[in-house]
């Protein structure tokens, strides 16, 4: 017996739960929130976090930036953010939404070939982990304000 991740919403499709523009302002409103956060900003501001998200099934990218002289975090929505990333993620919004919800492994995405991972590896190991810290954040958001891209678990018989 296995678990398993369903989005909520019976009727409506991936493209509809997933939707671009809905995943990045969610995220953009969980970084918010987690630079915010008196435990959580610090933490990803010690990593010096240099990373890109592009959401592969439009043109929407966000670049993140850590450790800014006024903040913690700091998130651009354009593909020119004034600094090279030294970690990229690149994965349609379905996929990205579940992994930030903590249902997807990024693992067994790239296996699959439903993501892209780009840049060093240190860095990589550095903020791997450091997006884990967004997760929480990004599903109070989630829950308060896109209740569409919620994603449930069940168990599978």
């Amino acid at each position: 017996m296995g678990a398993t991740a369903q989005t909520q919403g019976a009727g409506t499709s991936a493209r509809q739960r997933g939707r671009p523009a809905e995943v990045r302002a969610a995220l953009e409103q969980a970084l918010q929130a987690a630079d915010a956060d008196e435990r959580v900003g610090p933490l990803i501001a010690a990593t010096r976090l240099r990373m890109r998200f592009e959401f592969t099934d439009s043109d929407l990218v966000l670049n993140v930036a850590a450790d800014e002289p006024d903040g913690h975090l700091r998130w651009w929505s354009s593909e020119e953010a004034g600094w090279r990333p030294q970690f990229s993620l690149a994965m349609g919004s379905e996929v990205a939404n579940r992994f930030l919800l903590g249902f997807q492994s990024l693992a067994i995405a790239i296996a699959r070939g439903q993501a892209r991972v780009g840049g060093d590896a240190g860095a990589a190991l550095l903020y791997l982990p450091a997006t884990r810290l967004i997760r929480e954040p990004y599903r109070r958001v989630v829950q308060a304000h896109f209740p569409g891209l919620a994603v449930r678990e069940e168990n599978a018989d």
